[in-house]
Order: C-alpha cells, then sequence, then structure tokens
C-alpha cells in the first residue's frame, strides 16, 4: 500500500511566499550562539535597550488585576486616544477614534491594509531596496508589486515613480526613514508623492516605525504637512508602532492611522484573524507612549554613537562604499568591489568570522550587506574588526577570536 504520510499539497499561493529571511538569519545566529560560537548578530533590527519602566508598571498592574480579558478588535480606548495624541504631536492632525486600528505589530497593520486595499493583480509600487515583507505581503493580498530603483542615495526619482504607474496602481509604500539603507527621504520627494497620490486617488502607505530614529541634519517630515483633505478624504495611511522607537519588538502592538472606511475595513479582517491585540501588551504600549521620552532619547544617542563609530570603521576597509545612514539603526554597505553575491558574502562572514548580517539580496539590492548596529560598541569595534580580517586582503592573516586564534585562507570573488 502506498505511504501517504507525505502525499499532501499545500496552496500554490502559499508555495510562491518566500519565508522571512531576517528572522531566519537571527535563528541561525542564535542557535550558533547558543552551541558556543562567538557570534556577534548585525542582523537583527532589535534595540538592545530595555523597555520603559512604564510600561512594565502598567503590564505589572494589569496582571495583578487578574482581568486579562478579549480587548476590542480595533483596541483599547485609551490607548486609540493616546495613539490620537501621538498623532497630534508628530503629524499635526487630530483623528477621530474611528480613524485608528490598533493591530499585533505594524506588521499586522501593513498586512491587514494591503488585505483591504488590493483586487487580484493590483500593482503596489515599492522603492528598491525594500524591506523584505514588502513583496510577500503583496503577493499574499494577491497583488503585484512594481520595483522601482533608486540613486545612490537610495533615493528614487519622480520621472521613474511616474513612468511605473499603470491603470493598476493602487498602492505606493514609502518607509523612510529606510529599512534597509537608513535613508531619509527629502522635503520635496515626500511632497511630490503625496501629491502625486492625492492627486490620482493612489494610496500613499507611510510606513513611519522608524520616525523618531533620525539623525541631524536629516529630517523627518509627516506626509501630512503637504495634503490639506481630512483623514476621511486623503489617501494617506500612517502606519507606526512601539516596536523600533522604544525597543519593545516582543510585545507586538502597533496602529494604522486613516480614512475611516479603509480602517473599518480593517477591523473586519482583523475579527476574523486574530481579534483585538492583547489587553496586557496594550497597557504596556499605553505606558510607553505616556512616558517613555526618556527611553527613547537614550536609544537615539546609543544608536548614534554606534553608527558614527561603525561608518567611521567601515570606511577604513579596502573595498567597500558607503552613504552614512540618515536614521533607522541599520547601515547598507556597497561591496560590489570585491563580490556580486552578497548572500555568499553573508554565509562567508558568519561561518568564518562569526559575524550575522543580512545579504541585500533579500532586499532586491544584490552587492550589499544590511548590518544594525544596536549592540555594543565594544562588538561594533569587534565587528568592524572581524570584517576587515574576512574581506581585506591587505590585512594580517591572522586574526584571535573569543581566544582563538584563526587564518584567512580565502580570496573574496
Amino acid at each position: 500500500m502506498e505511504n501517504s504520510k507525505n502525499s499532501f499539497t499545500l496552496s500554490q499561493h502559499i508555495r510562491n511566499i518566500q519565508s522571512s529571511p531576517t528572522l531566519s538569519l537571527n535563528e541561525t545566529a542564535n542557535k550558533l550562539r547558543a552551541d558556543g560560537a562567538p557570534v556577534i548578530n548585525l542582523a537583527i533590527g532589535e534595540p538592545l535597550n530595555d523597555c520603559p519602566q512604564e510600561a512594565v508598571a502598567r503590564a505589572r498592574d494589569k496582571l495583578e488585576s487578574r482581568k486579562i480579558k478579549y480587548s476590542p478588535t480595533s483596541g483599547n480606548k485609551d490607548l486609540k486616544e493616546a495613539i490620537r495624541n501621538y498623532t497630534e504631536e508628530y503629524y499635526g492632525r487630530n483623528p477621530a477614534l474611528s480613524n485608528i486600528t490598533v493591530t499585533v505589530g505594524a506588521k499586522q497593520a501593513l498586512f491587514n491594509l494591503l488585505q483591504v486595499l488590493l483586487d487580484p493583480q493590483d500593482e503596489v509600487i515599492l522603492f528598491q531596496p525594500y524591506w523584505v515583507s514588502y513583496p510577500e505581503m503583496v503577493k499574499l493580498a494577491r497583488g503585484k508589486p512594481v520595483l522601482v530603483a533608486t540613486d545612490e542615495n537610495f533615493f528614487p526619482e519622480m520621472e521613474n515613480v511616474l513612468s511605473a504607474i499603470t491603470g493598476r496602481t493602487k498602492v505606493i509604500i514609502l518607509n523612510s526613514p529606510n529599512n534597509p539603507t537608513g535613508a531619509v527621504y527629502p522635503t520635496e520627494l515626500i511632497a511630490a508623492l503625496v501629491d502625486l497620490c492625492e492627486t490620482k486617488n493612489i494610496f500613499l502607505v507611510l510606513d513611519d516605525i522608524y520616525h523618531q530614529l533620525v539623525f541631524e541634519p536629516a529630517e523627518w517630515v509627516p506626509g501630512y504637512v503637504f495634503t490639506s483633505q481630512s483623514i476621511d478624504k486623503s489617501h494617506l495611511i500612517i502606519v507606526n508602532g512601539i516596536s523600533k522607537t522604544y525597543g519593545m519588538t516582543g510585545f507586538r502592538i502597533g496602529w494604522a492611522v486613516g480614512p475611516g472606511a479603509v480602517i473599518q475595513a480593517m477591523n473586519k479582517i482583523q475579527s476574523h484573524s486574530t481579534s483585538g491585540a492583547s489587553s496586557l501588551l496594550q497597557e504596556a504600549a499605553l505606558g510607553a507612549l505616556t512616558e517613555g521620552a526618556d527611553t527613547l532619547a537614550k536609544l537615539r544617542k546609543l544608536i548614534r554613537t554606534n553608527r558614527d563609530i561603525l561608518i567611521s570603521e567601515l570606511k577604513k576597509i579596502n573595498g567597500i562604499k558607503i552613504h552614512p545612514p540618515g536614521g533607522t539603526f541599520y547601515c547598507f554597505p556597497d561591496f560590489r568591489n570585491l563580490t556580486g553575491d552578497s548572500q555568499q558574502l553573508a554565509a562567508l562572514l558568519l561561518e568564518k568570522a562569526f559575524l550575522a548580517t543580512v545579504p541585500g539580496a533579500a532586499f532586491g539590492q544584490e552587492g550589499f550587506l544590511r548590518m544594525s548596529y544596536t549592540c555594543t560598541t565594544e562588538q561594533i569595534l569587534e565587528s568592524a574588526r572581524r570584517i576587515r580580517w574576512a574581506i581585506d586582503p591587505d590585512s594580517p592573516q591572522e586574526i584571535s577570536i573569543a581566544g582563538k586564534l584563526y587564518h584567512r585562507t580565502w580570496e573574496i570573488t
């Protein structure tokens, strides 16, 4: 009798979706570290700071009440009021609570949003390099990703954006400050994109998850500055959350602000998937939004210091080009003078130098690596030392890592 144990077939749709390479690489790095390897993880987009004390206090009080029940699908009223205040402070708009939905992380907000905006084969314009999940989210919503290349500063040119627009264009996603490059898009570009989308009835999704992690002289400008439309009539939709700004990645609380009709449709999706976000974790998010300013200031200072050190050290290594990021906690150095295969390079650095990075191919940009500088300053310096040893033929052939001597026996091609 035929063994039917593995005869099941997954849907063609899910077989066309790639797993998240950043999460996979982080798991690999953590496994190696757990096995005793001296791995430094520059692959994960996760601040290492402690979350705000007020967030912990509110969560503790909620736990001690022993009343951890369902929350409303769109989020708890007090958290939505805090998000309204946040929106007024940073965006200059005062949304109604019906214009706000709370989600299980900003990632779910983006996922739900694309599900309600796209019909099959509708097109979504993405700027290349892009965050790894954008194309897959678009495909999961039966849409079609349309890629627009960027210049040496990682900025798209408006003539290329206009050339990419067709009768099926439904959404443009703008992530500034940007993952993976750290680029902060110039004011005139934001203004042009807002005008384009409002004029042509295209939704402009502003993924602002890093908007408070900006370094002078770069300046983040909210998209609402460039439209006179009310929130309910505007084609702008804001996505944000507490993960990056407050180092609260494990709490999984995000939100979206946009036209009421869109938000209610997102709530419909959420009512049949996760339901409301955890009432306990919403309390923690409320604490962060109301009392988390000190945590944010400390985090910004740490990553600014780390950025300056890493950029300075990388510039000393032969074969690397790098554009200093204006925000986030990522840099995206160019290794194309050494190799065009970012996956091979990332694998070499992990295997030989115990350094986890993310290949640029995951972001649609070969020859680059994404490096996160949220670790300690000592680890930043050590990371640069290992990169130099691994790829620079003019560096010494021997290196001591965690007390063990290693020899370079390869060339980068």
